[in-house]
């Protein structure tokens, strides 16, 4: 059983994302979509060509999530970047969010050692 009140992170989760959607949208004509629902050869996207497309050890390893401050300053400068001036004011307090939720992940881990004999996935 799971010591994180899923009902607090839930509320949290909301309590963040709602002004993130809200800056997104608010410029947006009725009608237009927020996000690439599509292709668009003018961006880097989800829809890009990948070179690879099997994940490697390095992939789990970006540099952005090392800290949070330093995912909080990668994340401003994304979207800036991508022309969302109004989410990266939003990113100290994502950043601050990945800092807490990582503080709930840690608080819940069993703190015994396993045993030599149970396969660790992560």
């Amino acid at each position: 059983m799971s010591s994180i009140d899923d009902k607090a992170l839930r509320a949290g989760l909301r309590t963040l994302a709602a002004p993130l959607f809200d800056a997104l949208t608010a410029h947006c004509a009725p009608g237009q979509a927020p996000f690439p629902l599509g292709p668009n050869p003018r961006l880097a996207s989800y829809y890009t060509q990948r070179t690879h497309t099997t994940m490697d050890f390095d992939d789990f390893l970006a540099p952005s999530c090392l800290d949070a401050d330093g995912f909080g300053a990668r994340l401003a400068a994304h979207w800036r970047a991508h022309g969302h001036p109004e989410l990266a004011a939003h990113a100290p307090q994502v950043a601050e969010a990945a800092r807490a939720l990582h503080a709930l992940y840690v608080a819940a881990r069993p703190q015994a050692e396993l045993s030599p004999y149970v396969y660790q996935m992560f």
